[in-house]
């Protein structure tokens, strides 16, 4: 499921997060990692796990503990939400389609979330983990635009991964996003791995001229040397854009863009993230044809891959690291 709503967001949302993007333009390019703390949640168990958690508990004694602790500690028993959290959570319950989940509904579902590189490694990022772990089942991953991208054109996917630069990197990716209005290039290195954050460099810029947009592209190319440029945005495809893009040193990346709608790219790439991470087949179906192959010349290697079996049942684990 993608959710790619759009709503008119509320005075408080908007004062939050205008001065942090106001603050991000007004600089040059701005080095950032995000690294939170652990957010759990304990959503309340919906009615087909408490069956399934029951006949395991009548089977092994030694799981009636934690069933009565999972009771004891439903949602509304949690510590009341920060205020920014609080906030966050309330955007997220207008957008289609939570607005029209029910509270079991939300408890089951999973997500990853792509952060605006201008609030990647700020204190709010941390506040958006916090609201999307307690609102739903599980909060997956926190994904910055380029690691969108890259899953969403069909990169680390596999268990052995898959890279864009045929295992000649580490490579540099970088994303130009446009809105009509707002420009942001974020560039970051391969491989991308969901467990070690790595660093983004962006640069944000608000209403450039086509001639300042050209001039803008150039200097972040130069400072930046990407291997790979990926365009994403509602206002990627405009004249005035399109020109600036043709008259600068991007032109030469442009006939390598993905066959997605760059409105929802980034958005598709989250939701790939999120099945990746919750799928934990060796085979699974989110896979691309490339990973079978990779697979049968690392096992001709080094034999078969035999996953651990996980002491909890249902897992969800690792990419592919359990069954």
């Amino acid at each position: 499921m993608v959710a790619a709503g759009k709503v008119n967001a509320s005075r408080e949302y908007k004062n939050l997060l205008e001065p942090i993007l106001a603050t991000a333009i007004g600089h040059e390019s701005q080095k950032r990692t995000t690294r939170c703390p652990d957010v759990h949640s304990v959503p309340t168990p919906a009615s087909s796990s408490q069956k399934f958690f029951k006949f395991l508990a009548k089977k092994n004694p030694g799981l009636k503990w934690l069933w009565s602790s999972l009771i004891r500690n439903k949602v509304h028993e949690l510590a009341p939400l920060h205020p920014t959290a609080q906030i966050f959570q309330d955007e997220m319950l207008r957008l289609p389609p939570f607005a029209d989940m029910d509270t079991e509904a939300l408890s089951q579902a999973a997500v990853a979330i792509v952060l605006p590189a201008w609030l990647v490694g700020t204190e709010e990022a941390c506040h958006i983990a916090e609201a999307a772990s307690r609102t739903f089942g599980r909060m997956l991953s926190l994904e910055n635009p380029p690691s969108s991208v890259y899953t969403a054109t069909g990169y680390e996917l596999c268990r052995i991964s898959y890279d864009a630069f045929d295992c000649t990197g580490p490579g540099r990716i970088m994303t130009l996003e446009y809105d009509g209005d707002l420009s942001v290039a974020t560039i970051t290195s391969t491989p991308l791995l969901h467990w070690s954050a790595g660093p983004i460099v962006f640069s944000a810029k608000r209403g450039l001229a086509a001639e300042k947009m050209t001039q803008w592209i150039d200097s972040i190319v130069a400072s930046q040397k990407p291997q790979r440029i990926i365009l994403s945005g509602t206002g990627v495809d405009q004249p005035s854009f399109v020109e600036a893009l043709r008259a600068s040193s991007m032109n030469g990346y442009l006939d390598d863009q993905p066959p997605l709608p760059a409105r929802h790219l980034l958005a598709f790439g989250a939701a790939q993230v999120a099945k990746d991470l919750l799928e934990s087949q060796p085979d699974d179906c989110s896979e691309s044809r490339e990973c079978d192959e990779l697979r049968r010349k690392v096992d001709a290697m080094s034999g078969p891959f035999r996953p651990p079996v996980p002491s909890i049942w249902p897992s969800v684990g690792p990419r592919h690291d359990e069954l």
